[in-house]
Order: C-alpha cells, then sequence, then structure tokens
C-alpha cells in the first residue's frame, strides 16, 4: 500500500509577491468578487485613531476576529494557491491569487475548479460597476507607516517596500 506524499513544509511567500498577487487581481477576491483589504491597513488605522484616545473602535485584530475586526474577518486580503500546497501547489505567481479571508476559510486545500464547483462566483450586483483604482486601502498603510516608522515592525517593512516599489516582484 502506497503511504500519501507529505507536503513539503510551506515556507513564507514573500511581501513582494503577495503584492504583485494583490495587484494583479486588481485588489479582488478571485473567488466571490468582493474587493479585499490590507490587513496592515487596519491594524495602522487602529493604531491612530486609538492614539487619538478612541479605543472603542473595532478596526484591528492580530486574530481578525469578527467582533474586533469585522471588515477582515470577511473581506482581508490573503493569498490562495490555486493548486493547493498541500496537492502539491507552489509557491509561485501562476499559482497564487488573492482571496478573501471568507473564501479563504471556505476554500482549505480544495483546488480553485473544485471550490467554484461547490460555491460558483454570483453575479456581482454593482450598480454602478466594479471597483476601480482599488488599492485594498494598501495607500492608507503607506502614509501611516511613514508617518510613524519607529513603529513599523520588520514584516511591515518588507510590505511597505513592496507596495513603494515600482514594480513589485518576488
Amino acid at each position: 500500500m502506497d503511504t500519501p506524499e507529505k507536503p513539503k513544509p510551506r515556507g513564507r511567500i514573500s511581501a513582494a509577491l503577495k503584492v504583485r498577487t494583490f495587484r494583479s487581481d486588481g485588489w479582488i477576491c478571485r473567488y466571490c468578487g468582493a474587493p479585499v483589504v490590507l490587513a496592515q491597513a487596519m491594524k495602522y488605522m487602529d493604531r491612530f485613531v486609538r492614539a487619538a484616545g478612541i479605543t472603542e473602535l473595532a478596526y484591528h485584530h492580530p486574530n481578525w476576529t469578527r467582533t474586533n475586526a469585522p471588515l477582515l474577518d470577511h473581506l482581508g486580503a490573503e493569498v490562495d494557491h490555486v493548486k493547493a500546497h498541500s496537492h502539491g501547489g507552489a509557491h509561485e505567481a501562476d499559482n497564487l491569487a488573492t482571496i478573501c479571508h471568507k473564501c479563504n476559510l471556505k476554500k482549505g486545500a480544495l483546488g480553485a475548479e473544485d471550490f467554484r464547483k461547490k460555491y460558483p462566483r454570483r453575479e456581482v450586483n454593482a450598480k454602478y460597476g466594479e471597483p476601480v483604482q482599488w488599492d485594498g486601502l494598501s495607500t492608507i498603510f503607506i502614509a501611516l507607516a511613514k508617518r510613524d516608522p519607529n513603529a513599523v515592525n520588520s514584516a511591515d517593512r518588507a510590505r511597505l517596500r513592496a507596495l513603494t516599489a515600482r514594480n513589485a516582484s518576488t
């Protein structure tokens, strides 16, 4: 009896490759068509309003909980392996897609085709059409991170470099 092959350790997808994926998909979930939001933008917005003494708002939580980060719980920007990593999908640009947090939770290890069969994409009923020039609030992240560079951790510095680079690449 053959034993199934164990997936290779996942490793990290670089910030530059994530940004390239988000930009190529227009910051729109490939599966449901919802505009996605950069989690770091919400984190820095939360920091900004808390520094102003406003503490009762819910913008960010590190675990994206619905009570503390309702926008991220649904529309947080994530990168998905079109062919699931557990099925041998690689960390390569042509195997990555922008996905919202809700779709990613539903998709799990399903391949893109199987996911679309199980959850067909509904037509977006938008009176004025699809978002144009949507950036997932990444510009807010850039502005707030530049405002307080001492508060930016190394992972966010990598995102900042990727977002401000002329051509985000791997």
